[in-house]
């Protein structure tokens, strides 16, 4: 059992302590609190799962469970020593033309992002054949057709054109649930609610947890920060949020190999469900000790960077660069998945967790060190976009990336960060367009931005303030 170790407990003292030092300061309104994301997803990822499935540690040598808490711990330590070079770096720079879009109105924002929402949402139901319910309510999942699906390796145009509109149709899905917040009229509100509503069934049911996070989590954090609520009901109605995501998720993962037709066919559901139905896939403590037992085996040694980069290479499209390497297949093949039949060579590829990716890269010594690094900056740049938040536009790039933070305790990857990229262009095309808009009629910019001189807020409001 992980209690057992010595360093299990100095790794938990350690997150406990960066925590409380993270709610002290969202107590005084100091953005530095945006570290909190980064802590809640160590937490999730590495410390719930030995207490859900104790028994899948009971065969793991000691000695590995120990290594992989004290690279937990370096990782606390390098992340929280990097973070205040991360802020001075990336905070300060400057952004040119960002706030000319402070006078685009929410309901500008919303009708810009309901066009994109559904321009996309036509485009997948023709690939549906015409099939709407089938397309918004995937009842198959993973056994039947989505409006996204492709192949693993895809190295077509088109596969390419579908993996892009599939992330763009997450973002906005994401946005439209952060703009619920911000329309200054009920008809608005409703639209957008009745868009991101409409949406949600489709993220939850095509089988991909990370995906229905990285669309509900930007609404959670919103309503937290800017909903009309006391403190005490937010976070009642957090609890309950809470809850029907770990039953919904433990629904998916039972499920969606197989559909969930029987299911809602069935006059007692739940009699098709496990009892004992537990939530899975937390469980990056343990591939943090299987990458260090790969390494130790010497069936490979750190690539120094070299699978960083194949993810950084990621944005390459297949069509152009038809060997573009594949991320992660032999470690799969290590964990006995190899599949010659399949396109990857392997049944499914594993996922080593953001420490774990580092010891891979750089061994285990420097590549917890290296991952707190990636993550400093990544929380770096949450930072400047909050501070960023006169502005609609970027008030959103920041909720979608703090719903993006928990899915990269997974594994830290563009396949991740993809929605917030194509997030990014949508934003800054919007802006270098006010930007023209601005000089093409100078005599604007003396009117009166609609969200005036204080910090983005919708009426009634009582956000959460963390000082710049």
């Amino acid at each position: 059992m992980v209690t057992s170790e010595l360093t299990f407990y100095l790794a938990a003292a350690a997150l406990l302590v960066l925590t409380v030092e993270s709610c002290l300061k969202l107590l005084n309104g100091d953005s530095f609190s945006i570290t909190l994301a980064v802590y809640v997803t160590v937490f999730g990822w590495y410390f719930v799962d030995p207490f859900l499935n104790p028994e899948q540690y009971s065969y793991i040598p000691s000695f590995l469970i120990s290594q992989s808490y004290g690279q937990v711990l370096l990782f606390l330590i390098g992340f929280r020593f990097f973070m205040p070079v991360a802020v001075r770096w990336i905070v300060r720079r400057r952004t040119a033309g960002m706030w000319d879009t402070q006078r685009l109105a929410p309901e500008q924002v919303l009708k810009a992002a309901g066009a994109i929402w559904l321009f996309l949402l036509f485009i997948g139901i023709a690939r549906m054949g015409g099939d709407v319910i089938g397309a918004l309510i995937p009842v198959d999942s993973r056994a039947g057709a989505t409006m996204w699906g492709r192949d693993a390796v895809a190295s077509s145009a088109t596969g390419f054109l579908i993996a892009s509109a599939g992330y763009m149709y997450n973002a906005i899905t994401a946005f439209l649930g952060v703009l619920i917040f911000f329309q200054r009229s009920a008809l608005w509100r409703l639209v957008a609610g009745a868009m991101f509503v409409i949406s949600l069934p489709y993220f939850l049911l095509e089988g991909a947890r990370s995906h229905f996070l990285a669309v509900i989590l930007p609404f959670i954090i919103t309503y937290l920060f800017y909903g009309r609520h006391p403190l005490i009901i937010k976070l009642g109605i957090l609890a309950i949020a809470f809850v029907c995501l770990d039953e919904g998720f433990k629904l998916v993962t039972a499920f969606r190999g197989t559909g969930f037709r029987d299911l809602l066919a069935a006059e007692h559901p739940y009699e098709l469900v496990d009892e004992d139905l537990r939530q899975s896939g937390l469980n990056m403590i343990q591939e943090l000790c299987f990458a260090n037992a790969y390494l130790q085996s010497g069936a490979a040694t750190p690539s120094y960077g070299g699978r960083y980069l194949n993810e950084l290479l990621n944005v390459v499209p297949r069509v152009i660069w038809p060997s573009k390497p594949l991320v992660g297949i032999d470690y799969a093949k290590w964990r006995g998945l190899e599949d010659p039949q399949s396109d990857l060579g392997v049944s499914a590829t594993i996922s080593t967790g953001m420490i774990g990716g580092g010891i891979l890269n750089f061994g285990p010594l420097f590549g917890p060190v290296a991952a707190g690094i990636i993550m400093a900056l990544w929380t770096g740049l949450l930072i400047r976009w909050w501070q960023q938040r006169n502005s609609l536009l970027r008030l959103m790039l920041f909720m979608l990336g703090a719903g993006l933070t928990f899915n990269l305790g997974r594994d830290i990857t563009l396949l991740v960060l993809w929605p917030v990229i194509f997030a990014y262009c949508f934003v800054r095309l919007i802006e270098i367009w006010t930007a023209r808009q601005s000089r093409a009629a100078p005599q604007v910019t003396a009117q009166a931005s609609p969200f005036g001189s204080a910090n983005l807020q919708p009426a009634g409001a009582s956000p959460v303030r963390l000082r710049q």
